[in-house]
């Protein structure tokens, strides 16, 4: 019943209310003077909460049989009240209103005949008194009822109307983002075919001649790779309107830019200190940092009342850490909330650790710690590098083989070769274009997580998609880049991959992100003609918490799923944030508390 209210409107709350109050002006009166009633109290207030309460139980569970039930029980309770209670008459017009206000245009006039003429002469008749003044206070009173009911029907038309508005209107919408989504895929194939070919395979190639030119030639080739890549950067910039500008691929000015800017607009003093020689890092790591530095110094002014901040980036050969220290007034107990534990799953994504210190009026000591290298299992990672261009493959062979942490096994051309290499070799990392000749890199994907799921696959391209992103993450990939990504970059994030994780490039992963958001919105408002699940769950996520209550663990969810551990924690995040909670075994204890699974 309560999750009925909760999708009432302002006219279901009205007809509620005028039954609450006649109910309360029968029972009152008898309670007050009991005289009125010439029959028993109780009787007669028994009587009224069948009347109030069985048409109310009747229109939710069998709509077509509430108005002749609600005639039927208000009729008999009357023709007993002018028996036993004649001056309790008027109070019909209460009921009668309600009456008009639930009838239709197909039921008004026998619903208006018998509650305004009808019962008030047979009212009249039984309190022998003349039924005039009953007749007109009960037509008056169905009128009313009645001209709300008209107020209603156009209120719900036009709602309905508004609601078909704005399905015309995403409709619209739709079209034109198709329209547009397929001139950009047309010009983006035909630029991946000419242009980006070529600029990828100079940035590739180029790359791996750097081992072999003396020391003096190096910044030459630093400058062909910065001229290709600026190009390619401006070819993407007419393919893809980016509504956020990527973060800056220098950590330190990427954190030092948010703390002036956090300065700027709070009045807080912050030191920036950066400690040692500062190297490439992934853009994963950059964003992941910045969010946990953004989280830190809101929480410091917020919750801490700091009024200074210290933050200090240190470098160093085997990790980055980012401490963060104000003189607020600290907390008793650390309780890692959704804040913390957002920035905690964060950093663990990356193989890293967060630690915090705090206590009354210590203020507060957050340290980010993330592993720059990260070893492998066994002496070297096995990949297999697939792309239909042989100077792609050629170069990539030629950089990765001059890292001893990587070993490429073999090199495919199509689909078809690269599934032959995957069951002869059994590769760790396939390292897969997403077109090649004559086959479709989601349907070779598809095929080798359902013969070999543990198999890690990782895709490249030469221009960003957000939509072919997110099918390739949705299908099971670990891995979305590019192929003009820095090669150190490049190595960190197939180590990171190869140890559990997920690596999309950061300008793409905005978009997926937005894409993601922008099609729940859509299916929020259109959520009444979908399956509903409870807090809002998605059918993904209602999967995984059946296996989440049935004891699996993220990783044999992700085998079993097709995706990878790293996308099951993702899920799990979002699921832990709808359902209030703060990691599995509460989720789980709700889940079989509400009866959810």
């Amino acid at each position: 019943m309560f999750s009925i209210m909760k999708k009432w409107f302002w006219y279901d709350w009205i007809h509620l209310a005028t039954r609450t109050i006649w109910l309360f002006i029968i029972a009152s009166a008898g309670l007050v003077d009991s005289s009125l009633l010439g029959g028993s109290l109780w009787i007669v207030i028994s009587f009224a909460l069948v009347v109030y309460l069985v048409p109310f139980i009747v229109r939710y569970r069998k709509e077509a049989w509430y108005l002749a039930v609600e005639v039927t029980a208000t009729g008999s309770f009357y023709l007993y009240i002018a028996y036993t209670a004649p001056e309790l008459l008027w109070s019909l017009v209460l009921l009668v209103i309600t009456i008009g206000l639930s009838s239709s245009r197909t039921t008004y006039v026998w619903t208006g005949i018998l509650c305004g003429i009808v019962f008030p002469i047979m009212n009249g008749w039984i309190a022998d008194r003349l039924p005039f003044e009953f007749i007109f206070s009960c037509s008056l009173g169905f009128a009313i009822g009645f001209a709300f009911n008209i107020l209603i029907q156009s209120h719900q038309q036009a709602r309905i109307i508004q609601e078909q508005k704005q399905l015309l209107e995403q409709h619209i919408k739709r079209i034109e983002e198709l329209t547009l989504h397929e001139e950009r895929s047309r010009l983006s194939h035909e630029l991946h075919d000419t242009i980006g070919h070529s600029l990828t395979s100079l940035i590739v190639g180029v790359e791996s001649l750097r081992s072999s030119v003396p020391h003096y030639q190096i910044e030459k080739i630093d400058s062909l790779v910065g001229i290709a890549q600026h190009s390619m950067d401006d070819i993407r910039k007419h393919l893809h309107q980016l509504s956020q500008v990527p973060l800056s691929h220098s950590l330190s000015e990427s954190l030092q830019h948010l703390t002036e800017e956090f300065m700027k607009s709070t009045g807080i003093t912050v030191k920036f200190r950066v400690i040692g020689s500062e190297t490439l890092v992934m853009q994963k790591i950059n964003f992941c940092l910045h969010r946990c530095l953004q989280e830190s110094l809101t929480n410091a002014v917020r919750y801490g009342q700091a009024s200074m901040i210290s933050v200090q980036l240190l470098f160093d050969s085997q990790q980055i850490r980012l401490q963060i220290e104000d003189n607020g007034i600290g907390m008793e107990e650390i309780q890692f909330g959704f804040e913390l534990n957002g920035m905690k799953e964060r950093i663990e994504l990356l193989h890293g650790t967060l630690s915090m210190h705090s206590g009354p009026g210590q203020g507060t000591f957050i340290i980010c710690n993330i592993p720059l290298l990260t070893e492998p299992v066994h002496d070297a990672i096995r990949l297999l590098i697939a792309d239909d261009q042989v100077i792609i493959t050629d170069s990539l062979k030629q950089i990765l083989d001059q890292n001893v942490d990587f070993n490429v096994i073999g090199t495919a051309g199509n689909g078809r070769e690269t599934l032959e290499h995957c069951e002869r070799s059994r590769p760790d990392i396939v390292l897969m274009d997403f077109r090649m000749q004559g086959s479709d890199g989601l349907e070779t994907l598809l095929e080798i997580k359902q013969r070999w799921p543990d198999m890690k696959v990782v895709f490249m391209t030469t221009f960003e998609d957000s939509l072919q992103a997110a099918s390739a993450l949705e299908r099971g990939a670990e891995g979305y880049m590019l192929k003009s990504i820095h090669p150190r970059e490049m190595k960190e994030a197939l180590k990171l991959i190869y140890n559990g994780g997920t690596w999309i490039d950061q300008s793409v992963a905005t978009r997926v992100f937005e894409e993601m958001k922008r099609q729940r919105e859509q299916l929020e408002k259109i959520g009444s003609s979908l399956e509903n699940y409870p807090y809002g769950l998605t059918k993904r996520e209602m999967e995984i918490l059946e296996h989440l209550s049935g004891g699996l663990r993220y990783k044999s969810i992700a085998a079993k799923l097709f995706l990878s551990e790293g996308t099951i924690r993702n899920y799990c995040s979002i699921l832990y944030s709808k359902l209030s909670v703060n990691n599995r075994e509460e989720a789980i204890e709700l889940a079989r508390t509400e009866n959810i699974v």
